[in-house]
């Protein structure tokens, strides 16, 4: 064979290689699927350096009227012996209540991969912290005790009683389920780019409210 003829055989020599390196590829792109592999544990602790998220904060102002009645000693309904001194207070409170996800309670086995896409098991939404503004609060009518230890311990109630209320007013109110949408707009895109994958929040069924009956 003369150096013509293999000049002329050169060509289809290569593109022979080429197809068949063609071949093999899309032949393995079949036998050996691509593989998504996610650090779980580093995602995990990307999601926890959020520590409490906070996500709603309901305002509140409300009024509370406490009212204790002193021990009789004898009582005949127009005429009775006091044992104390009646107490009695209407504060007008202003206060606040933040709900929160914590996600320093997800585990490694919260986070899954299933078709490609990133799942994820989140805790229930809960309320961080209820509290009362002492600042901004302030006493319509008080009637304390001339005893200051009593004075001071009925005023503790008082406060105590209006922090109860903006808790159960928040629950009532659905600050919760407030949270829970809220953490789907601030947490998908953030994991989302972390992983670059698609990511399913699944979040657990809240648990029914339980009416709280206020003593007066």
């Amino acid at each position: 064979m003369n150096f013509k003829a293999i000049l002329r055989i050169i060509p289809w020599i290569v593109v022979l290689i080429l197809l068949v390196f063609l071949w093999l590829r899309r032949l393995g792109n079949y036998t050996s699927p691509e593989k998504v592999n996610t650090d779980y544990t580093l995602v995990l602790q990307q999601i926890e350096k959020l520590g409490k998220l906070e996500l709603v904060k309901y305002n509140y102002k409300e009024v509370v009227e406490v009212e204790n009645i002193a021990k009789r000693y004898l009582d005949l309904g127009y005429f009775y012996i006091p044992g104390g001194q009646d107490q009695k207070a209407i504060l007008i409170a202003q206060g606040e209540a933040v709900a929160c996800l914590d996600l320093m309670k997800m585990k490694k086995e919260d986070i899954s991969v299933e078709n490609d896409t990133l799942t994820i098991l989140l805790p229930q939404t809960e309320i961080c912290y209820y509290k009362v503004n002492l600042e901004n609060s302030k006493f319509y009518d008080l009637r304390t005790s001339r005893d200051d230890k009593k004075a001071a311990e009925f005023v503790d109630q008082v406060y105590a009683k209006a922090e109860k209320q903006i808790k159960i007013a928040a629950l009532e109110s659905g600050i919760l389920t407030d949270a829970k949408n809220m953490s789907h707009d601030i947490l998908k895109p953030f994991v989302e780019n972390i992983t670059g994958m698609p990511v399913l929040l699944i979040y657990p069924e809240q648990p029914k409210s339980i009416p709280i009956r206020i003593e007066k």
